[in-house]
């Protein structure tokens, strides 16, 4: 066998290796997620409201709204609520809900995608995560070893493989499979310059499909560029690639997502104008650098600084001076009230400071295993500072680090980042004590296992949790969670079917479910665009009955639907307006079956949820 040959057969070798790793750590999340979430799924019970929201919209596609219509006609009538999510993760999930409907009906169909959808996305994460695992180890000999650790450390890894969960509609999973698109193509780019086209193309998607993701294509573009800054020649092909692949895709998206009616309207939170000038320019910058540029400006580190820097000051000036009102990102347009009031009970926007003060169990769980990446990543650095591929890796998960810290909803990514780091370190510690057995190197071996596993940091932040809150307020809050869940279940909101269809005033979180399982259209979802639906209810809620009364009337509401075991009852009482004390708000009568005269009782059956009838 020639050598060509040779290489050819343990490259297929390799790759069939890398396979069977990914599918093994594929099974193994799926198994453990199914074994968790399968009940809920199969009862279309979604406690996350984006879940039902994102079905939603998927019924109303199948239903013949147009395309490029995004608005929610159902949310906050008669003018309804333009939503900021990507039409076409609606269509990729109508297409097997329509197919399936024949033989399955549309409750089937809708069900097998529930399970179909996310556990299809979990198995392009597991490959990915498993391959960028497996190029972090390669350079120490661990490329085997560490697919495996990465296999297993990802079908634990809570924060984040959570979000491929059966019934996960929403589109973090997708952010998540194309930030690792993009991070394994500049990982390859120097090899192959044609990957660099990949991660442009897959950022391009990403910003496309939530604004969430711009800062994620700005860490991709400069950590391209530093690469391209240390070894010109080793990077210039792929920072070009990754910029046509940036500017083509974000092209293609917007005509794709934008109705021509909307090129010159800019909008800060979804795919417009705005986000394709920022593809284009970055994109541009790239490939000016990266190919464009005369060689007298770049034969030394200090005149590429020095060119880099200009372009991308000219760049961001000119993006700045087009679109300046989104320089304060997508929530620029709130109200300071919808901000405290609204904003302020949305978990997941609370910063990493404030949730350790609040809950450090809980900041365990969510930030123990992303640290113990930078940790691991810390060593790894060390002896391998001298290559690119973790230097990228490093990039991601200082980013995510920086939107944990800012709200905890970075976890998600953190945690998947820290992935490979873990892996390695895992992988290392074994074969430090396969080399040479002792008790040393055994417990460091099952100390670093132990820390790369977020499930881990998850049990010990329960224990944490346990042992900081006495046990009465424990069982208190046990109890007060297992009812709010009550709230959210499918069979909760349709005895609501029973009454004549009317618009509903209600507690946000209660929004998306309603809109799902029944006729009714609602006031109030968390979604920061409905700022009129969701202050005239939360302006009612945290007022005396005297007052609410004249909010509500005047609003085009119907019904008045509270569930009294939301955390929403308690905060619109604790913030209660002009000085009414808590306990008579309407928020907090309401919760205590007292209502005002004016608000007529509706019987249901079988549903903790509590529906007046307005009476004007």
């Amino acid at each position: 066998m020639s050598q060509a040959e040779t290489a050819t057969a343990d490259k297929s070798s390799t790759d069939r290796g890398g396979r069977i790793i990914w599918i093994a750590g594929w099974a193994l999340a799926a198994a453990i997620l199914i074994a968790h979430y399968a009940v809920a799924a199969l009862n279309q019970d979604f406690s996350e409201p984006d879940n039902a929201m994102r079905l939603v919209r998927v019924r109303d596609f199948l239903a013949g709204q147009g395309w490029f219509d995004s608005v929610e006609h159902r949310l906050n009538p008669p003018d309804g609520t333009p939503m900021h999510w990507a039409r076409w993760i609606d269509a990729v999930l109508a297409a097997p809900i329509a197919l399936l409907t024949p033989p399955l009906g549309q409750h089937g169909a809708e069900i097998a995608t529930a399970f179909a959808w996310p556990l299809g996305l979990l198995a392009v994460f597991m490959m990915l995560t498993v391959r960028i695992s497996g190029e972090i180890g390669a350079g120490d000999g661990l490329r085997r070893e560490a697919q495996v650790t990465g296999a297993i450390v990802a079908a634990l890894a809570f924060p984040a493989i959570d979000k491929f969960s059966p019934g996960s509609f929403d589109h973090h999973n997708v952010e998540l499979v194309l930030c690792l698109v993009a991070m394994l193509g500049m990982m390859r780019m120097r090899e192959t310059p044609r990957a660099g086209v990949m991660s442009g193309v897959a950022l391009a998607v990403a910003v496309a499909t939530a604004a969430e993701a711009a800062p994620v294509v700005g860490a991709a573009l400069l950590i391209a560029g530093l690469l391209w800054l240390v070894q010109p020649r080793a990077y210039a092909g792929g920072l070009a690639g990754l910029g046509a692949g940036l500017g083509a895709g974000s092209v293609v998206m917007f005509l794709l997502l934008v109705p021509a009616m909307e090129w010159a309207r800019p909008v800060c939170d979804a795919m417009s104008t705005p986000f394709l000038a920022f593809g284009l320019a970055g994109g541009a910058v790239a490939v000016a650098l990266g190919v464009g540029a005369p060689q007298l400006l770049t034969s030394t580190l200090a005149r590429r600084m020095g060119l880099a820097a200009v372009l991308g000051a000219v760049a961001l000036a000119v993006l700045a001076a087009l679109s300046p009102e989104c320089a304060g990102g997508g929530y620029s347009a709130m109200t300071v009230d919808m901000e405290r009031l609204w904003m302020s009970q949305i978990s997941e926007s609370r910063s990493l400071a404030v949730l350790t003060k609040d809950d450090p169990g809980m900041m365990l769980g969510l930030a123990g295993a992303a640290f113990a990446g930078l940790v691991a990543a810390a060593f790894y650095l060390r002896k391998r500072w001298r290559h690119a591929e973790g230097w990228i890796v490093l990039g991601f998960l200082l980013l995510a680090w920086a939107v944990l810290a800012w709200q905890i909803r970075g976890a998600t990514f953190a945690t998947a980042f820290a992935i490979p780091f873990g892996a390695w370190a895992v992988a290392k510690a074994r074969r430090d004590y396969r080399a040479k057995a002792s008790t040393i190197r055994l417990l460091a071996f099952a100390g670093v296992a132990a820390s790369s596993a977020a499930a881990a940091w998850a049990s010990a932040g329960g224990v944490l949790k346990d042992a900081l809150t006495p046990k009465q307020a424990m069982a208190s809050y046990e109890s007060r969670e297992t009812n709010s869940k009550a709230c959210m279940t499918a069979e909760a909101f349709k005895p609501l079917n029973s009454t004549p269809q009317g618009v509903v005033l209600n507690q946000f979180v209660l929004g998306p479910n309603v809109l799902l399982w029944t006729q009714h259209s609602v006031l109030a979802g968390p979604y920061h665009r409905d700022v009129a639906g969701t202050m005239t209810m939360i302006d009612a809620l945290r007022s005396s009955p005297e007052q609410a009364r004249g909010v509500i009337t005047a609003s085009v509401a119907d019904y008045v639907l509270v569930c009294p075991a939301l955390p929403e009852t308690g905060f619109y009482a604790r913030n209660a307006k002009d000085g009414v004390e808590p306990s008579k708000t309407l928020s907090a009568k309401l919760s205590r079956g007292e209502h005002p005269d004016w608000l007529e009782p509706v019987v249901l059956e079988n549903t903790p949820l509590k529906l007046y009838r307005v009476i004007r």
